[in-house]
């Protein structure tokens, strides 16, 4: 019987055990390889929790905002509940998914890659099932839950019209910095503008102080905290605070006398007040009670017609009677006829405050 060559013997060895296709290590092929070992797993069925309210996502207990589309979520899901094993080379995910009821979705899922030199594919079916349920936001504010009450005042008054604005807007821009870090819970529950000011109710301490801080920044004044204990909870004591804010006598833009002379507030912070004088425009600071007197706002100011200028004087029309005037202005101020300035009536005199 003729010998078998070296040649033939290496072709018996490089074949695959079991279906007989060649193999370069005479183990078995790739293809059975394929078979012999699951190269993926594909989860049947996943969960999303939304708020019905603000459409934020419960995911593991917690509970974020999100702008996401919902078959964006859905992708999202069908996408981590498949598994892929890490020998597949150049993996590739399709994934379509169809509405079937307002709570349940399917996705069609395509898999694809190269698993042992040999090209892979499979196909299998997600469900997602929607599920709505109160966030911890929104279940806060609708039981209206609340940990502070920030009380706006101020000394000898009642604030402004412009400072209540002013105030609201302070507020509403503080929550939207802390909902956009994160802070769920640091929201505005209420404000309700009082005979004596703004009380803005808080659901949180932490912004219940950025706001107080703000507006003393903003306006001046002061602020101080009273805390009242309501309860405990697992031990630990709770307490609702008050911030009580007391904005200054004077605030900016009103015009006030200091030792006989006319200026405009530009700052107050309850004990002492930065005014500029009026006409010549310099800087002083004095304590509150050095005023001698409040002449009015600067937004209380009416538009004059300037029809002359002489020196340090100009030569206006009063809009109401018509009748021509004269007032003094600083030698810096660049005032011409037939431009419209802002002034305000002390009396016999005329107080420039700005230009239109």
């Amino acid at each position: 019987m003729p010998r078998s060559s070296g040649s033939e013997k290496k072709i018996r060895e490089n074949i695959c055990p079991r279906c007989g296709a060649p193999s370069a290590t005479g183990e078995l092929c790739g293809r059975c390889r394929i078979h012999e070992n699951p190269w993926f797993t594909c989860g049947k069925r996943v969960v999303c929790i939304l708020c019905p309210t603000c459409g934020s996502r419960k995911e593991g207990g917690v509970w974020t905002d999100t702008v996401a589309e919902r078959e964006e979520i859905a992708r999202d899901l069908v996408q981590r509940s498949v598994q892929i094993v890490p020998e597949v080379a150049r993996p590739v995910l399709k994934i379509s998914v169809k509405e079937m009821t307002i709570n349940r979705s399917l996705a069609e899922v395509v898999l694809e890659g190269t698993l042992f030199g040999e090209p892979v594919h499979a196909m299998c079916q997600v469900e997602i099932l929607w599920q709505k349920e109160q966030c911890d936001r929104c279940s806060r504010i609708s039981g209206s839950y609340y940990e502070g009450i920030v009380q706006v005042r101020a000394s000898g008054r009642r604030p402004y019209r412009h400072e209540i604005r002013t105030v609201e807007r302070i507020a509403r821009e503080i929550e939207e910095g802390c909902y956009a870090s994160g802070e769920r819970l640091s929201f505005i529950s209420d404000t309700d503008e009082t005979k004596d000011g703004l009380d803005i109710t808080v659901g949180s301490q932490h912004i219940g102080q950025a706001i107080a801080t703000a507006i003393v920044q903003r306006l001046g004044g002061r602020f101080s905290t009273h805390p009242k204990l309501v309860g405990e909870r697992a031990g630990k004591r709770l307490y609702r605070i008050t911030y009580s804010v007391r904005l200054p006598r004077y605030g900016k833009g009103d015009v006030i006398v200091v030792n006989g002379r006319p200026g405009e507030v530009i700052y107050a912070s309850g004990r002492e007040i930065r005014y500029r004088e009026i006409p010549n425009g310099i800087e002083r600071s004095a304590r509150e009670d050095r005023v001698e007197r409040y002449i009015g706002s600067t937004r209380d100011a009416r538009e004059y017609l300037v029809t002359f200028r002489q020196g340090n004087t100009i030569g206006v029309l009063d809009p109401e009677t018509g009748i021509p005037r004269e007032c003094f202005v600083g030698r810096d101020a660049e005032y011409v006829p037939g431009q419209t300035i802002r002034i305000l009536n002390d009396g016999d005199d005329l107080l420039v405050v700005g230009e239109r």
